[in-house]
């Protein structure tokens, strides 16, 4: 055992001074490392902490050497002891300079795929399918929805709040449960418990529970809305609400939690729709009722369901 923890540890050294440079290969491969074990992250951690306290500390500076003062002193390091940990402190000492400004890593879903992260301050992230989020070791408080949809439980701290980016745009929370979706260039932000800040500063729009906005991913163009708290995040259990959204966003809703890949002919994708609908993730059951609801015909061509509007001039 101690053999292992000690491969773990020099690996997790290797990773926190190859990260400093790491491209999307790189951080890939770490993720896996890190996943393949629970050693692992462990072992990371344990690494990671000592190099936040040395880079942190001061040390003093080496004294002259007595009766040559022209000579440079040699440079002298902090030599620790005890075991795996000792020498992760020890070699992380040798190359400070290497350091990464931070750890930030990706945790992400596929259509149809659900997972839930639980950070270090107590917050908890649900994440809907075809979703990715960047998440930073170093600050738990510091989050960015990349794309896709996510339910956030947030502990709140009054002394920091926990701020969520999404496009060019900030959402902070005053104590909150809600539910971000970032998709096609738009930021859709709904409220079940608390209140969130949406772009926090002099011009911040306050949300609270059953508040709902939607904005582009730049902060215009912005639009508030009311939404039932019991509705906030029913992706969860299959009940979307939609307020005035084309019926392309009810068919992306579809392919992101079930995998469900739905085109829609003509004009039908921009056709607004207002509503909740309860999906009960079988394919063959909920295509048939959306296509009756929206009035709209269906079929299937292989893997993809297809939705047309009625009439004699529908395509």
């Amino acid at each position: 055992m101690q053999v292992e923890t000690a491969d773990a540890i020099e690996t997790a050294i290797a990773w926190q001074l190859r990260l400093a440079e790491a491209d999307e290969a790189d951080w890939a491969a770490f993720i896996a490392w890190l996943e393949e074990s629970p050693a692992h992250a462990d072992a990371y951690d344990r690494v990671a902490a000592t190099d936040r306290i040395l880079g942190e500390t001061r040390f003093p500076e080496p004294a002259p050497i007595a009766g040559n003062d022209n000579r440079p002193a040699p440079r002298r390091w902090l030599w620790w002891t005890g075991g795996a940990a000792a020498a992760a402190a020890v070699a992380l000492a040798l190359v400070p300079a290497m350091r990464p400004a931070a750890q930030t890593y990706q945790v992400a879903t596929r259509d149809g795929e659900r997972r839930a992260v639980a950070l270090d301050d107590g917050t908890k992230i649900e994440l809907s399918g075809g979703t990715q989020l960047t998440l930073d070791r170093r600050d738990p408080r510091v989050a960015t929805l990349d794309r896709g949809e996510a339910l956030f439980h947030v502990r709140h701290d009054a002394a920091k709040a926990f701020t969520l980016k999404v496009g060019g745009v900030a959402v902070q929370d005053l104590g909150t449960v809600f539910n971000v979706a970032h998709l096609d260039g738009r930021v859709r932000v709904a409220v079940s418990e608390g209140a969130v800040a949406f772009q926090p500063g002099a011009s911040a729009v306050t949300l609270r529970a059953g508040d709902a906005l939607s904005a582009r991913d730049d902060g215009a163009d912005l639009a508030r809305t009311r939404i039932a708290p019991a509705l906030v995040g029913g992706w969860r259990s299959g009940r979307l609400s939609f307020a005035g959204q084309p019926l392309g966003e009810v068919a992306g809703a579809l392919k992101r939690l079930y995998g469900t890949d739905i085109a829609l002919r003509g004009m039908l994708s921009e056709r607004p729709f207002t509503g909740v609908v309860h999906f009960s993730g079988v394919a063959d059951r909920d295509v048939p009722r959306l296509a009756e609801l929206i009035g709209a015909t269906w079929r299937r061509d292989g893997g993809q369901w297809i939705l047309a509007e009625q009439g004699p001039n529908a395509p």
